[in-house]
């Protein structure tokens, strides 16, 4: 439970430092962090059991990576956030394509 809640705090605060970011100490975060660290808390509390379990080992997966492998699963992130609503959903409808072998 400690780890997705540190990865809450990544998603919900995103602070780069350099070419690297960190999880904060939580009297660090600003009142809209600590808001969105919450807000991300308790949506993570009303996923079901399996859902939950599945992004615990999402984070597992995650921390076991090199920095440097970490560091390109950030930038992706970041950039998909950057997109506006019609590029994330031809991005998804590309991504579910490709998943599905319907390239």
């Amino acid at each position: 439970m400690r780890g997705l809640l540190a990865v809450m705090l990544l998603m919900a605060t995103a602070a780069p430092s350099g070419a690297q970011r960190y999880v904060r100490d939580w009297q660090q975060l600003s009142p809209e962090e600590k808001q969105r660290a919450w807000d991300n808390y308790r949506r993570y509390q009303q996923m079901p059991q399996q859902r939950r379990n599945s992004l615990e080992n999402n984070f597992q997966r995650y921390q076991s990576m090199p920095p440097e492998e970490q560091q390109r699963l950030r930038q992706n992130y970041d950039a998909y956030r950057n997109q506006n609503p019609a590029q994330r959903q031809q991005f998804n409808e590309q991504y579910r394509r490709w998943r599905s072998g319907k390239h």
